[in-house]
Order: C-alpha cells, then structure tokens, then sequence
C-alpha cells in the first residue's frame, strides 16, 4: 500500500483504480489499522476495499446450515455497510458451487448491500467446474447480485496453467475481449504477483479498455444484463 502511494503521488495519471480485499475483523480488532488504510485511499483517490474470502470470515458458506447461512449474511452485510462495500471475495470448496449458487448466493439479492463476488474455486489448482458460463464473464442471480466468473492471475514466477501468464500475455487476453466485456482479475502475491506487475500489465493494455471500481464494475454488468 506504501509502494501504490508512492507511485500515485508521483505519476497521478497513471493511478488506475484498484480493489483491495480487507478484513472486516480489522473493524472491532484494529480500527485504527483498518482506519490507515482507509487514509490511504483518500490520498490517493482511486483505491477501493472488498471484503476477504468469503466476506465476514475465511469460510465455505455454502456449506453451512441454513440458520448460519443466515447468520452470516447478516453480519456480512453489516461489514460492508461499515466498510462501504458493495464487494466481496467469495471461496467455496470445489464441487459445491452449485449448492452455493442455489442456495446461498441469492440471500444477498434480498437486501442488495452485497451486489458483487469474485470467487476462487478452492483448491484454486482445480477449475470451477460448476457455473454453466460458456463465453459469459459474470452471471446475475436474481437480478441484483453479480456472480463474476473466476479469473485469477498468480504473478509470473509460476507456470501458465496456475494463472501465472506475463504481463504482456494477461494484457493481449484482455484487450482481445469483445468491446463491451465486463470482468475483473483477481490478483494475488500467493504466486508472486506483485504491484509491478500490475503497474506493467495495466500499462500494456489497449487504449479502449476501461479500469473501474467495483460498484461502477457492478453496475455496469447489471445494465449489461
């Protein structure tokens, strides 16, 4: 974060929006941590904050019963009203995504404070096979909540298939896209990925591609439909 601001203040222009995942255990455990991070963001103006796999803690909602379900989305939605999200990653194990997608996911579209998830198949070496997306990059479910479909980039320092394409492949894929593709890249140091690689990629990409927050990225793929 340090290193963004940094580079921020010193090429303003080249600031490109970008979302941060951020524990809302930070909100009753660290404020004044959560609150630097924050102070931050209003420097620089183009940093966001989601919540962290899978919103108020590290867990598989999908898996849980109906009565913690609730419970967790609940306190969920209060994190991201505090936060002032509308994001969230989002883990679930892999072959119970269809429970998620059918059962959990659509207790969000309720009272539409938690629009977006990006999800990550865990293991994240396997696909996720379940979804149906075709050529789609995202799917609504129940017209309010934008289920993103997986795309993870690891750094370069590992092999291809683990995500881990140069700057200048992720950035050719992502200019190939039809004009008018709404998605997003989620983007972690747990394969080496760095801040310069981001700044390298970002700065590849073809003109007509457009870097946003995350509730303009919603908002977008809910007009879209």
């Amino acid at each position: 974060m340090l290193e963004r601001q940094s580079k921020c203040a010193a090429d303003p222009d080249a600031c490109f929006p970008l979302l941060w995942s951020l524990s809302p255990n930070l909100i009753d455990n660290a404020p004044q941590m959560m609150q630097w991070y924050y102070n931050v963001s209003y420097n620089t103006t183009h940093d966001y904050f989601v919540l962290p796999p899978s919103g108020h803690l590290y867990s598989y909602p999908g898996m849980m019963g109906a009565d913690d379900q609730a419970r967790y989305v609940t306190a969920t939605e209060r994190d991201c009203e505090i936060m002032s999200t509308s994001g969230s990653v989002h883990w679930e194990w892999f072959g119970t995504w269809s429970r998620a997608i059918a059962n959990f996911i659509p207790q969000y579209a309720v009272n539409s404070i938690v629009q977006g998830l990006f999800p990550v198949n865990v293991p994240y070496m396997l696909p996720m096979a379940e979804g149906g997306w075709g050529h789609d990059h995202y799917k609504i479910i129940d017209e309010s909540v934008v289920l993103f479909k997986p795309k993870e980039w690891r750094g370069t320092s590992c092999t291809p298939k683990w995500n881990c394409p140069t700057a200048q492949g992720l950035a050719d894929e992502i200019s190939g896209y039809e004009k008018g593709t709404v998605t997003h890249i989620y983007m972690t140091s747990d394969g080496g990925c760095s801040y310069d690689d981001v700044v390298e990629m970002v700065s590849l990409l073809d003109e007509h591609v457009e870097l946003v927050d995350q509730q303009t990225l919603i908002n977008m793929a809910l007009k879209r439909g």
